[in-house]
C-alpha cells in the first residue's frame, strides 16, 4: 500500500477572523472515519490529495491536508497548495463583486445584460436579466466547446509571443488576440433556448463582462481591491504562476491531449476561461481551503470581516437565499441550494434548506449552513491526471466526509 502523508494545521477563527495555528475539535472516532473515507479515495486514485475544512460556529473543527499533488507522490499537499478552483469561481469572485456592485447601487437585479454589454445590441441575448443569469434559467445554453474551432488550427494558436499573439493559454502556447471578440459573437448569435434551469457556463461569462465594463477594470483586479486584500488573503488569484508561485505550490489539473497538449498546472482547466488570459467569469480562480474559508465565514457573519463592512447583511441575504425562477426552486443568486427541494443526493439529510454553496469541475466543493453555523470546505484535482470518469462525483465522497461533520456537531 502506498504511504500517506498527512499534514496538520489549525485555523481558528474568532466570529470574522481566520488564524494560522493548528486544531482539531472533533470526536475521535469521526476524524478517523474521515481520514479512512479520504484515504481510500486516495488508494483508489479517485483523487492524488485534497484539502479538508469544516468551521462551526465561528471555529475550526477540522482543517487536513491529505496525500500528494499527483499519484507520484512527489509534492505533498499542504495548507499553502493553490488548487483551481474551477466553478467556485462562480460564487468566490464573480457573484462576490456583483454583490459589491448591487450594494453599491450601480445594477439592479430586473437590469437586462444587453444595458452593459453593447456587442449584444440586436440580439435576443441583449434582454435577458442578471437574475435569470445568476439562477442559470436565462435560457442560453449550457456549453459551447470554443476551443475546438482552433485546437488544431496554426491560425489561431502559436508557440511564440508576438504582437498578433499575445493570450497566453499555456505554457508556449498563445492564442491570436482577436479570437474573444469571435466569442463574443457566437455567444450573441447562439440560440436561445426556453427559460428555464439549464446550468450554463455562459451567463457568467456575461456577467463578468459586465462587471468589466462597468467598473473599468479587469475582474481580478476589481476582486483583489474590493474583497481578497481587505481579507487579507495570501492564497486566492487568477493566473499564479503572474503573481509569484511556481508550479510545485500548484496541484496540477488535467494532462490536455485534445487542446493544448501538456499537463495543466498553474494555468486555469476550463478551456474558455483560458482563452479570456484565464480569467472566466466561469473558472480561473485559484485558491485555498484556508482562503475560501475566510471569504465564507465573511458571508456568514453578513459581509463583515474584522469590524469592516464588506458587503451589506441584506445583500448577502438575498443572494445566498433560494431565489425561484422560471420553476426552478433550488438555485440562489449566484450560489446552488439543493437541499431546498429534498431530497438531495449531494447534500446531508441534515442540512438545512437554507444551505448555500457550490461544487466545482476539477474536485471542489463548498457549503454554508447558517442555521447551524457550519461550513465545510474540500479541495481536490481529481480531473488529474483525466477528467473522465468523474469517479469523484461516482464515489460521493465529498458528501460522505460532509456526513460525518454534521454528526459531530450537537443541534
Amino acid at each position: 500500500m502506498k504511504k500517506i502523508i498527512l499534514f496538520f494545521f489549525l485555523l481558528p477563527i474568532s466570529l470574522d477572523i481566520i488564524a494560522d495555528t493548528i486544531v482539531s475539535k472533533l470526536p475521535f472516532y469521526v476524524e478517523v472515519t474521515i481520514d479512512s473515507i479520504i484515504k481510500n479515495g486516495i488508494k483508489d486514485q479517485i483523487f492524488p490529495g485534497c484539502q479538508v475544512m469544516a468551521i462551526h460556529q465561528d471555529t475550526v473543527i477540522f482543517s487536513k491536508c491529505y496525500g500528494y499533488q499527483t499519484y507520484d507522490q512527489t509534492i505533498p499537499v499542504d495548507e499553502h497548495t493553490l488548487y483551481d478552483v474551477a466553478s467556485i469561481t462562480k460564487s468566490a469572485a464573480t457573484t462576490l463583486a456583483i454583490m459589491k456592485l448591487y450594494d453599491e447601487n450601480k445594477i439592479k437585479l430586473n437590469d437586462t445584460i444587453g444595458q452593459y454589454l453593447p456587442y449584444l445590441k440586436g440580439s435576443d441575448k441583449s434582454k435577458l436579466l442578471l437574475v435569470e443569469l445568476l439562477t442559470h434559467t436565462s435560457g442560453l445554453p449550457a456549453y459551447i466547446p470554443f476551443y475546438k474551432a482552433i485546437a488544431k488550427n496554426p491560425n489561431y494558436l502559436d508557440t511564440v509571443v508576438s504582437e498578433l499573439f499575445s493570450v497566453q493559454i499555456a505554457d508556449r502556447l498563445y492564442l491570436r488576440n482577436d479570437y474573444p471578440d469571435s466569442i463574443r459573437a457566437k455567444i450573441a448569435n447562439c440560440k436561445l433556448g426556453t427559460k428555464r434551469y439549464v446550468y450554463s457556463d455562459l451567463g457568467f461569462f456575461l456577467l463578468k463582462e459586465m462587471v468589466e465594463n462597468i467598473t473599468g477594470e479587469s475582474l481580478d483586479s476589481y476582486l483583489e481591491k474590493k474583497f481578497y486584500q481587505p481579507l487579507e488573503l495570501q492564497n486566492t488569484c487568477f493566473n499564479p504562476l503572474n503573481h509569484g508561485f511556481t508550479k510545485k505550490q500548484i496541484a496540477p489539473t488535467e494532462i490536455d491531449m485534445t487542446f493544448r497538449n501538456q499537463t495543466i498546472e498553474g494555468y486555469v482547466h476550463d478551456q474558455t476561461a483560458a482563452l479570456f488570459n484565464g480569467i472566466g467569469g466561469n473558472a480561473g480562480l485559484f485558491s485555498t481551503a484556508h482562503d475560501l474559508g475566510i471569504i465564507f465565514q465573511m458571508l456568514m457573519n453578513g459581509g463583515i470581516y474584522r469590524g469592516q463592512s464588506l458587503l451589506s447583511p441584506e445583500t448577502v441575504l438575498l443572494f445566498t437565499s433560494t431565489f425561484p425562477l422560471h420553476k426552478c426552486n433550488h438555485r440562489a443568486l449566484g450560489f446552488d441550494t439543493p437541499s431546498f427541494e429534498k431530497p438531495s443526493d449531494i447534500l446531508p439529510v441534515a442540512a438545512d434548506k437554507t444551505t448555500y454553496g457550490h461544487q466545482g469541475f476539477t474536485g471542489t466543493v463548498f457549503w454554508c449552513d447558517p442555521k447551524e453555523k457550519l461550513i465545510y470546505i474540500f479541495l481536490s484535482n481529481r480531473v488529474y491526471p483525466c477528467a473522465e470518469p468523474n469517479k469523484l462525483s461516482q464515489s460521493k465522497i465529498r458528501l460522505y466526509v460532509q456526513e460525518n461533520f454534521y454528526e459531530s456537531i450537537e443541534f
